[in-house]
């Protein structure tokens, strides 16, 4: 039986007077006089906009890494500092080039001139396909020029900003973009000062650009430029009419093409002569060719809308 049927049932019959069972049910409210407490996790707390708050004032730096840039003091920047024994018996580099003895003193400039030779022919495995397969061999050029001058090239600025990494959803362009949409204040039609912070963030959860496609294997990126050394991210402008914005970003990348210790010590690339010749070249005291950086600079343009999907 309903509790309100048996209720009226046992009052008709004059039961339980004077027991809370004839008082009456306080009236419900929607309306608490105590305070609430809002679980963030399950519930949205509008934010409290400051109309005074001051727009991002362009170029700013929105990214840059640990490690510096032009930082010729990295170990894979040291040239000319083993001796033959220290390359024999430390790494092992006792077969070095297959067309001449490499440690042979009294034909130096001989010798480097074959070895130089002899690794750009090694280095065509990993550049031989596409319109940047050339690069490689314009590298081992420059550094047998031996100027210890950084090395530029358009066609690495456009690798770069053409490469299909550089639209994947964990690349700096994608986390970036969702940081615009989501901080830009729409209403006011600025980007605030204040969110600065999430350009940063939103770059650190990001992959940073390097040539690490398939392609690049065969192609002479991968071999050339494979993982970067230091990369600055500059927004240098930003502009934002009703719903949309369009954002044009600034990348300096920078590699090292030297090699270190920790790289052929690597059982991969100790086995491959292109790298123990490279290294003999760099590190000899007799040869002690100068490693050099290469620079990437290219800039992106990131277009968005208030209500695109993060």
């Amino acid at each position: 039986m309903e509790r309100s049927k048996f209720i009226r049932y046992g009052k008709s019959l004059g039961l339980w007077e004077g027991s809370w069972i004839y008082d009456e049910p306080a009236p419900e409210t929607r309306v608490r006089d105590d305070p609430v407490y809002i679980d963030p996790k399950n519930a949205y707390v509008p934010e409290i906009k400051n109309d005074n708050e001051p727009p991002l004032i362009l170029p700013v730096s929105v990214f840059e890494t640990v490690k510096l840039m032009d930082d010729y003091a990295a170990a894979d920047m040291r040239h000319g500092d083993l001796s033959r024994s220290n390359l024999i018996d430390l790494y092992g580099l006792k077969d070095v080039s297959a067309r001449c003895n490499a440690y042979d003193e009294t034909r130096l400039m001989q010798n480097a001139g074959i070895m130089f030779d002899e690794l750009r022919n090694l280095s065509d495995a990993f550049s031989f396909y596409g319109p940047y397969k050339h690069l490689m061999r314009r590298m081992i050029d420059h550094l047998q020029s031996n100027t210890g001058e950084p090395f530029t090239d358009d066609l690495f600025n456009q690798a770069m900003a053409n490469h299909p990494f550089m639209y994947g959803k964990n690349s700096t362009v994608h986390y970036l973009r969702g940081a615009f949409i989501k901080n830009i204040d729409w209403d006011r039609g600025i980007y605030p000062a204040s969110n600065e912070k999430m350009l940063w963030q939103a770059v650190s959860r990001s992959t940073l650009p390097k040539f690490d496609h398939w392609t690049d294997r065969i192609n002479g990126l991968g071999i050339a430029v494979h993982d970067t050394w230091a990369t600055h991210i500059t927004l240098q402008e930003l502009a934002i009419t009703k719903d949309k914005f369009v954002a044009k970003i600034q990348f300096r990348i920078q590699d090292h093409f030297g090699l270190d210790a920790v790289d052929i010590e690597n059982p991969l690339f100790k086995e491959i002569r292109m790298f123990r010749i490279w290294f003999v070249l760099q590190r000899w005291e007799h040869f002690g060719y100068h490693p050099f950086i290469t620079e990437l600079n290219f800039t992106k343009t990131i277009v968005g809308g208030r209500y695109d999907e993060v």
